[in-house]
């Protein structure tokens, strides 16, 4: 229960800070739905085009915004002395990680549900019979791509090239998560049975989760 309650108390902590610079969720959003924009303006697919190519362009605007979100939260803590307190606080390193992890993943959740109708308009697409899928795999995807991020946002927040290392290093590295996802939306937007990529993609998960529990004490204390 002491873990949880201290989990609870580092997912509140993020979220107020957020709430006060209102830097990350506001960038996201932004940067999201630009991207939907430009992608909806290049592309202009009709349905059928859309079932195939609407996946990838949809998890592209996510995973560009996400990765600024990131970047952005990472600076402003640092900025705010909050690595520095977490790091000489007496909470395990492993509750420390998950609070982290659900903070991004419920500010990554924020814009891509604003960014979901978004698309849904500019593309043409009926995405309410298949709403419940989607939500599902956007929530497993936005929990690999979170797990990942967060522990490369914090090795990278100490370094002077911050800004252009985190995508460098992120990307190579959520490859699996990101097919995983993409497979598994297009599955849901075609009406076939998406079974089997959710189930890689929740597998990705737990095993990202857990090498990221393990290994987040050693990032904080370089």
């Amino acid at each position: 229960m002491k873990t949880l309650g201290n989990i609870l108390l580092l997912v509140a902590k993020d979220i107020r800070l957020e709430l006060r610079t209102k830097q990350g969720v506001v960038t996201m959003t932004v940067f999201s739905i630009l991207t939907v924009l430009l992608l909806a303006f290049a592309f202009e697919p009709g349905r059928e085009e859309t079932e195939w190519i609407g996946p990838g362009l949809l998890w592209i605007a996510f995973t560009f915004a996400g990765t600024i979100g990131l970047e952005t939260t990472q600076t402003s803590e640092r900025e705010e002395g909050a690595l520095e307190v977490l790091r000489m606080s007496p909470v395990g390193r492993g509750s420390l990680y998950v609070g982290k992890l659900v903070a991004n993943v419920i500010l990554l959740s924020v814009v891509e549900l604003i960014t979901l109708p978004l698309f849904a308009v500019l593309f043409n697409f009926e995405v309410l019979p298949m709403l419940t899928q989607l939500l599902t795999v956007q929530f497993f995807g936005t929990i690999g791509f979170a797990a990942v991020g967060t522990i490369l946002a914090a090795v990278t927040s100490y370094t002077k090239l911050r800004g252009v290392l985190l995508p460098v290093v992120l990307f190579p590295m959520i490859v699996p998560v990101l097919l995983a996802a993409v497979e598994a939306t297009a599955a849901a937007f075609r009406g076939d049975p998406m079974t089997g990529a959710l189930r890689l993609l929740i597998v990705y998960d737990i095993v990202f989760v857990t090498t990221g529990v393990l290994l987040f004490g050693s990032v904080l204390e370089e």
